[in-house]
């Protein structure tokens, strides 16, 4: 035991005598293999986060957020007069940009193009016709809606819109209205609400309209309105044509409506918006028009419908309404309500850009200018 002792006492000696060390500079260090303790590297593992899409979006960290390919964000945005507003965002790389909005339950959809800016992490959508939000990076997969003073709106309703996982075209259809006009067999389409001239490609969506045409007096070799379902597209030679992807009826006695001479109610294609206080479905798309002989006619949702009115100022009285007998299960409650009052009102008012109906000072129908 004594010479245990004796030999820890000499050896502690000898370490507490060890010489300095040196002092060395950085320049003189020579990297050498970093050897971690077992319980180190588990520490470090269990430190480490795999990767994956959650910690790729929360590592936007950054002041600066860059688009370095074509991405393509989603979601439906509150709306104020309707249920919500679906939104389709393509962002391209070369700085453009492309947005479908279809405002639920109001039939509506507008397709936007223009170019995107970035400031820091905002983004803004610049076209010059049509006012668009401005969104916020919360991280690289979600867009934030930003308020009128820039800031992200603070809300329980969702405001934001999602990255898709891969980019997607815009679905570039939609509902339009405008004149149409067919001259040795060369047709062209002009929408009311932009006033471009399309030339019409002649697709199998294209010939039952064109037969129509040219079988009724009324219409041959006259512009007339047409409502139908298409999309812009260029061909070839880089020429923008005009797909009718859906042809859904002629409107002889219709013009384009004139936002500037509001008040009357003839001559106009008019969409039913809301019925008894409460908006109709969009896929429905309920119209109807007065013409110049005292005569309406229009589609409810399911079948057609014709008959005549007096007008006397505001006062309106519509007789009673021929109809064609198609049965369809999700619209056909709609359509005799639609149909009843629009044969009870005795009151027309345009206030603004609206026509509303009423039965004994009650509100029945709300209709709209349709455009599309």
């Amino acid at each position: 035991m004594k010479k245990s002792l004796l030999l820890l006492a000499l050896v502690l000696t000898g370490c507490s005598q060890l010489p300095a060390p040196e002092q060395v500079s950085p320049e003189q260090i020579s990297p050498g293999p970093v050897v971690t303790a077992p319980q180190e590297q588990r520490q470090q593992q269990e430190d480490e986060v795999p990767d994956s899409d959650t910690t790729k979006a929360v590592a936007t960290n950054f002041e600066q957020i860059f688009i370095d390919s074509d991405v393509t964000f989603t979601g439906t945005l509150p709306c104020a007069d309707c249920p919500g507003i679906q939104y389709h965002v393509n962002l391209y790389r070369d700085g453009r940009f492309e947005v479908r909005q279809e405002y639920l339950e109001r039939a509506e959809i507008n397709i936007i193009k223009g170019i995107w800016l970035l400031e820091k992490r905002n983004l803004h959508l610049v076209n010059q016709q049509h006012t668009l939000p401005a969104f916020y990076f919360s991280n690289n997969n979600q867009l934030a809606m930003l308020d009128l003073a820039g800031k992200p709106i603070s809300s329980a309703l969702n405001y934001q819109l999602k990255r898709k996982p891969e980019f997607s075209k815009l679905d570039t259809r939609q509902p339009m209205l405008g004149l149409y006009f067919l001259k040795d067999n060369n047709a062209t389409f002009t929408p009311c609400q932009t006033g471009e001239s399309l030339p019409v490609a002649n697709t199998q969506h294209h010939l039952p309209m064109m037969r129509h045409y040219q079988r009724d007096e009324r219409l041959r070799s006259n512009p007339v309105i047409a409502t139908l379902v298409g999309r812009k597209q260029d061909n070839a030679e880089g020429e923008t044509q005009l797909l009718i992807e859906k042809f859904e009826q002629f409107w002889p006695d219709a013009v384009c409506p004139d936002p500037y001479a509001p008040g009357k109610i003839q001559g106009i294609v008019w969409r039913a918006e809301k019925l008894a206080g409460s908006y109709l479905p969009q896929q429905l798309n309920v119209r109807l028009i007065f013409d110049s002989q005292d005569r309406l006619y229009g589609f409810a949702g399911c079948n057609s419908f014709n008959g005549s009115y007096k007008q006397h100022a505001n006062r309106l009285n519509v007789g009673g309404l021929a109809s064609t007998q198609k049965y369809c299960s999700d619209s056909s409650q709609l359509e005799q309500q639609f149909t009843s009052s629009l044969q009870s009102a005795d009151r027309a008012e345009v206030n603004g850009n609206k026509l509303q109906l009423f039965k004994d000072n009650n509100l029945l129908i709300e209709l709209k200018p349709a455009l599309n």
